[in-house]
């Protein structure tokens, strides 16, 4: 308060003194000016407004007085508003005082974080707003500014009157204990969800049939050990019903002396489970149920089962807890007994029993999707010969459920009991998301629900965030994981970098059959996920209801959202910015929809001004040459990703963005960074590459070395920067350099221990230098090379655990193959034009021991090439593109058993007709390869 005062004061001195300066000495004229006159008002009225805003301050001191220390109480308020949430996360969900508590408390976080953010971005501005100069120049702003400052005060009584009232209506209406358990006992029933018996029957399964194969050899061989079998998977995909069929079979009823089944819950109450089973050998009178202690039923079953060859089911665990309450119960003979799991957990059969991999469970492929569907929705004949007028209609509403089980049965059981019309069938494709969850408890959408509900706080918003995507979106999970860190999802774990917790999360999330992975990288990290429709809608649904997160598709929304996150997957992006260009509570804009729009730079003005709290912006493929100079007023902004925009240069001001994480410029026309782009200490991610393939340039001026928390840097061209500061870099994780790479090479590199990928790219006058040793990076197994290279290291120069090379340019002849064909752990290898210019090529007995993929793509100068039986005895994928003097293929592929995919494309009529089935000279050498495409 004093230093606003102060700076009131001072402010007036100084307009009065400016006021004199410009002024005429009054008393030198006898009769003032058309000019004096006009600037005795403009004196009188800086007067009026500095006397009205004295009163105004003295008469609001009061909200004024202590408001950093009201921010301080507020922010430690909202640290424990957030442990509540996470507490009462885990109890009460079917309790509707609870859910009212819950949201009001949401709520009121929600605010808090808007004053606390508000607070931040005022002071910021009030920092820079120091001196002379600055003061006069920016008297105007900061009479605007006060109401904005004792607005905080405001907000914060009003924060308080309402965190009262909840406190009064938990203390009139009845509290709710956070320990683990609802207040009421009829609660514990409501939360306790019995697991009945399989949607889809054992006749109706379609796909099962090798998988049932296999797990009947797994129960009934094998180990003489107890082994515990799991099945894995998501919601719906047909655990149970699998494990029905298995369980059923005639080979696996003859092969053990007792069987039993039970089904777990979220809620597992041990004693009911140890009494089913036991039920299953002698009857029990309703006293001795009731009566006998649990340890003493765990203790029966055990000595009974001792003597037996058992096989007992359990279906869906959900928890460690549960299996360590069970598992003494089942005693470890050495007879072949065996236990089979269903969970949708991975990490639970991982830990039942670790030398036993778990039976992921696929979805259904389209031939199988579709026999599920006509067994349901025209049983009897009619599934036969699907009518012709029906069959578009039935193949759409099938694709709707993207192979999953029981969504195809729920739709095919709905069609069965309706007339077999056109028009009928018309209806149900229409409301097909309407029929999916129309039983919010016991339909598709409360059995996925049932795995949101089970997952740790702290996973709960990583999934809500896929909501943000497209449909059938490949997601790139290193920028999933910029996003989650950006916005404060990953929680600190000890000195472990925040990007590597975040990579963990993905894992328990593809653990619990949450999320797919798409693409998976040679050393197992995860390249690319995706969701299955169906959680996704959950995750929409879901996120709604939270305001975490609201999702703009084809259709324009009527109303603002008054969610944190604003997704726009689809429509015109202009609509929905103008629509909630009021929106202050606003923390993420996202748009993620594959065509390009343009925003034109008053609407970016808008954003910058009306979404002042941001904190994530991703606008891919909106087009724009610039950005405004507004851009720096972000403060709170994390992330900024522009990819593919016609961006054509980043304005100064950007550097104003002190918590900047991310910057995403790749496929811009930005070519060049700001001077002070070292100013942002906080950058850990700079993705940088030119649509015109023009490296983004750094300049002289940068001091690049203070950018100690820089992971990745691409794509960038070379130069004297490199020897003031590269090294220094220790953290670099991913670094793409174009250009002249001696420096690079012989000084800076090898000693950025941290490396995972390499990218580097000689211009076309220079070459890629004689690599110095990097026996000592660990981490890095991705490189690509492009350019003549003068000299590949020797084997053991390379990176130990190299699992991706990547060659372009480098003119190697067959020694240097040689050498590639030594490394241990190579998994992935592509040879693109003029990587080779021999004109023969021999792949040697035991080389490339581990490699799975190969790609060789326009090598014009190859006309022979041999492999001798014993080398790439671990190649899965094959792949042979415009190598247009290449005669014909290797005998010693006919010796590669392994080989699952070969691809041809582009290739001389020649060697096109030796591999024609059955009767080429060629076919014998790939007749074994189960996938094979050929385009001349």
């Amino acid at each position: 308060m004093r230093k606003i005062i102060e700076w009131l004061w001072f402010c007036n001195g100084c307009i009065f003194l400016v006021v004199r300066i410009v002024q005429k000495d009054l008393f030198s004229r006898q009769e003032p000016s058309q000019e004096e006159i006009e600037r005795e008002k403009m004196e009188s009225v800086v007067k009026l407004v500095i006397q009205k805003l004295n009163d105004f301050v003295t008469k609001e001191a009061d909200l004024l007085f202590g408001v950093h220390d009201q921010i301080i109480s507020v922010r430690a308020d909202l640290e424990w508003m957030r442990a509540f949430l996470e507490d009462v996360d885990r109890v009460g969900r079917e309790n509707k005082r609870f859910k009212i508590w819950v949201t009001q408390i949401r709520d009121v976080t929600y605010d808090a974080e808007d004053v606390i953010d508000s607070y931040i971005e005022q002071k910021r501005r009030e920092d820079t707003s120091a001196g002379l100069m600055r003061c006069l120049s920016s008297f105007a702003d900061f009479i605007k500014d006060i109401p904005a400052i004792l607005d905080v005060g405001k907000k914060i009584r009003n924060l308080e009157r309402r965190l009262g009232h909840i406190k009064e209506n938990i203390s009139r209406y009845g509290n709710i204990s956070v320990g683990g358990e609802a207040s009421s006992s009829s609660n514990q029933s409501q939360l306790r969800r019995e697991k009945m018996a399989p949607i889809v029957e054992e006749t109706d399964v379609v796909g099962f049939d090798d998988e049932t194969k296999t797990l009947v050899g797994r129960l009934t061989e094998g180990n003489v050990r107890r082994a515990v079998i799991s099945i894995t998977g998501m919601g719906g995909i047909g655990k149970t019903t699998l494990a029905k069929k298995v369980y059923n079979d005639i080979h696996v009823k003859k092969s053990f002396d007792f069987h039993a089944w039970v089904y777990v819950s979220q809620q597992c109450l041990v004693r009911e489970l140890l009494l089913s089973i036991i039920k299953c050998f002698r009857a029990l009178e309703r006293d001795e149920m009731e009566m006998t202690p649990e340890e003493d039923l765990r203790q029966e079953l055990s000595q009974y089962l001792q003597r037996k060859r058992y096989l007992v089911v359990i279906d869906d665990i959900w928890s460690r807890q549960a299996w360590d309450s069970l598992v003494s119960a089942f005693p470890d003979k050495d007879n072949g007994s065996r236990v089979l799991l269903t969970t949708r957990n991975e990490e639970i059969a991982m830990y039942a029993d670790p030398q036993s991999t778990p039976h992921r469970l696929r979805l259904l492929d389209g031939n199988e999707s579709w026999s599920l569907f006509c067994n349901k929705a025209l049983p009897g004949n009619l599934a036969l010969t699907c009518p012709p007028n029906l069959k578009e209609l039935g193949r759409k509403i099938v694709s709707k459920c993207r192979g999953l089980p029981l969504g195809i049965t729920v739709l095919g059981g709905v069609l069965s009991r309706k007339e077999k019309l056109v028009n009928t069938w018309e209806k149900v494709l229409k409301s097909v998301e309407w029929w999916l969850n129309e039983s919010k408890e016991d339909g598709i959408s409360g059995i996925l629900a049932l795995s949101y509900h089970d997952m740790p706080y702290y996973l709960k918003p990583c999934f809500l965030y896929f909501g943000a995507f497209p449909e059938d979106s490949q997601i790139s999970v290193p920028e999933l994981i910029q996003l989650w860190t950006a916005e404060g999802f990953v929680q600190r774990r000890g000195e472990e970098e925040m990007e590597d917790v975040a990579e963990d999360y993905l894992d328990e999330l593809i653990s619990r059959s949450m999320i797919q992975v798409g693409y998976r990288r040679s050393n197992g990290t995860v390249e690319t996920c995706r969701i299955h429709d169906l959680l996704r809608d959950l995750s929409i649904s879901e996120a709604k209801e939270e305001r975490f997160l609201e999702v703009h598709g084809n259709m324009a929304p009527e109303l603002p959202t008054k969610a944190r996150r604003l997704a726009i997957t689809s429509g015109d992006i202009s609509k929905s910015i103008s629509l909630n260009c009021s929106t202050l509570q606003l923390r993420s804009l996202l748009r993620f929809g594959y065509e390009v729009q343009m925003l034109e730079k008053p609407q970016w003005t808008i954003v910058c001004g009306a979404f002042k709290l941001l904190r994530v912006m991703d606008l891919r493929r909106v087009q724009l040459s610039s950005l405004p100079d507004e851009i720096g007023y972000l403060i709170h902004l994390r992330y900024l990703c522009l990819k593919g925009a016609r961006l054509e240069r980043l304005p100064s001001t950007i550097t104003r963005l002190s918590n900047l994480q991310t910057l995403n410029l790749l496929q811009t026309e930005v070519n060049m960074l700001p001077d002070d782009i070292w100013k942002m200490e906080q950058i850990r991610h700079l993705c940088l590459d030119t649509t015109a393939g023009l490296p983004c340039q750094i300049s002289n001026a940068m001091q690049i070395h203070r950018l100690i928390n820089l992971q990745t840097l691409k794509y960038v061209k070379g130069g004297s920067w490199i020897e003031d500061g590269l090294e220094k870099l220790t953290n670099l994780r991913d670094l793409g350099i174009e250009g002249d790479l001696k420096m690079a090479l012989s000084r800076s590199i090898p000693r950025l221990a941290s490396l995972r990928s390499l990218w580097l790219d000689a211009s076309p006058k220079c070459s890629i230098p004689a690599f110095p040793s990097f026996s000592n990076h660990h981490h890095l197994f991705d490189m690509t090379l492009i350019g003549p290279s003068e000299k590949l290291p020797d084997v053991h120069e390379f990176p130990p655990n190299l699992t991706e090379l990547f060659l372009s340019g480098s003119q190697l002849e067959q020694d240097q193959i040689g050498t590639l064909e030594m490394l241990p752990n190579l998994r992935r290898l592509c040879l693109f034009s003029k990587s080779y210019i021999g004109k023969e090529m021999v792949c040697s007995v035991g080389g490339f021991p581990l490699l799975d993929y190969l790609y060789i793509y326009d090598l014009d100068e190859l006309e022979e090439w041999i492999v001798e039986e014993g080398a790439m005895p671990n190649l899965r994928r094959l792949e042979i593109d415009k190598c247009r003097r290449l005669k014909m293929l290797p005998d010693g592929l006919r010796h590669i058993s392994t080989l699952q995919d070969l691809q041809l494309r582009s290739m001389p009529e020649g060697f096109i007709e030796r591999v024609r089935k059955d009767d080429g000279e060629d076919w014998f050498k790939i007749q074994h390869v189960p996938a094979l495409t050929i385009n001349p």
